[in-house]
């Protein structure tokens, strides 16, 4: 439903809570600069090697009509919050139990109970929609990733940049909001070389979830990420609210509407018909799924034999493997030559039908979904 949160508390009297542990300056010493300084609690390298999860938290000082105010702005990942995990999503039944788990952090890191009413009412600066599209089908997160990387994002936005990392990640960097699209388990396995290398923060939580998913294949998590940064960026998105609140925004229907929304405008520009022509890369992918349990010398024989059979025909590419291998190494090569399904428009499909539901993901029963399929 929602991954990153950033909530706004206003901060009456800082020194009421614990400042010892902010930098580069302590809250008394906040308390005493100019406006417009901050200053930062990072979670320790303790609850790393806790595999602990917090919250990231920074103080700033503001003048508002001539007197100092100051604001505490609490970043934090739901899911992980919760679960440890954001592969499994939250629900709007799970608000209580995340309010009162933050309570107890941010208690854990600054020595002072907020109440849950003060964060149910805290303003939101930062709002990240997500949804986990699972694969069991053979379906590759790489081809979906390739195909958007390809599309023309300026007919649809006003684009600041766009990344395409290393093969798993395609991140949209527009003026008012940015768009990720990322295979999750390829990012954990960066993340398990570098954290910096991945691009969700805060990897080590999930890594032993990846030696856990890999056990079952066919597997794919296909990762989808609007995200709203600043308050102005979440007003916009959801004009129709009179407060952006945590209580008034932690619902299923907003964070589905923007993910549909944006979805909508980027696969509305994709030429769906051109999707699964036989290029080579398209023709490869399609037969692996089609053929799971083929040898990669196999695969690649047999998508160089439909090409150019698709290209001279089958009675040159008989010729010529009969006059080189005889006529036994034509029967046998024959058999491989049936040109595959195209898949790669279901895969949109599937994207589509997975925002309709809007259905949480979660660890256990999608283990033994996997399970019962490998059965």
């Amino acid at each position: 439903m929602v991954d990153t949160i950033k909530l706004l508390i206003r901060i009456y009297d800082p020194l009421l809570l614990d400042g010892s542990k902010f930098a580069p300056i302590t809250l008394e010493q906040l308390v005493n600069s100019k406006p417009g300084t901050r200053t930062y609690l990072n979670p320790s390298p303790m609850y790393k090697r806790l595999n602990k999860y917090m919250p990231r938290l920074t103080m700033h000082k503001r003048f508002s009509k001539g007197e100092p105010t100051f604001h505490l702005a609490v970043e934090f990942s739901a899911p992980k919050l919760l679960f440890d995990s954001n592969f499994d999503e939250l629900v709007e039944a799970d608000f209580e139990s995340l309010v009162t788990a933050l309570q107890e952090k941010l208690f854990e890191l600054v020595g002072s109970r907020f109440s849950k009413r003060q964060l149910a009412e805290a303003d939101i600066g930062t709002w990240h929609p997500s949804k986990n599209i699972i694969f069991l089908d053979y379906t590759s997160c790489q081809t979906v990733l390739n195909t958007i990387s390809k599309l023309d994002f300026s007919r649809v936005y006003d684009l600041q940049k766009t990344d395409f990392r290393d093969g798993h990640v395609v991140h949209v960097h527009c003026n008012s909001l940015d768009i990720a699209f990322y295979d999750k388990l390829a990012d954990l396995r960066q993340a398990k070389k570098s954290e910096k290398r991945a691009i969700e923060k805060d990897s080590y939580l999930q890594l032993n979830l990846l030696d856990q998913l890999e056990e079952y294949r066919p597997i794919e998590v296909f990762r989808y990420e609007v995200r709203f940064v600043g308050r102005a960026s979440v007003k916009r998105a959801y004009p129709e609210l009179d407060k952006w609140t945590f209580e008034t925004m932690f619902k299923r229907k907003l964070c589905q509407a923007a993910l549909v929304k944006h979805w909508q405008k980027i696969s509305d520009t994709i030429d769906m018909l051109a999707l699964d022509v036989n290029k080579p890369y398209e023709l490869l992918q399609n037969y692996l799924t089609d053929n799971p349990n083929v040898t990669p010398q196999a695969a690649m024989a047999a998508v160089t034999g439909l090409l150019i059979n698709g290209q001279e025909g089958v009675v040159s590419l008989r010729g010529i493997i009969v006059a080189h291998f005889g006529i036994q190494a034509w029967y046998r090569i024959k058999k491989t030559l049936k040109a595959p399904n195209a898949n790669r428009y279901e895969a949109f499909v599937r994207i589509d039908e997975a925002l309709e539901k809007f259905e949480p993901t979660e660890m256990k029963s999608f283990i033994k979904t996997i399970e019962n399929t490998i059965k």
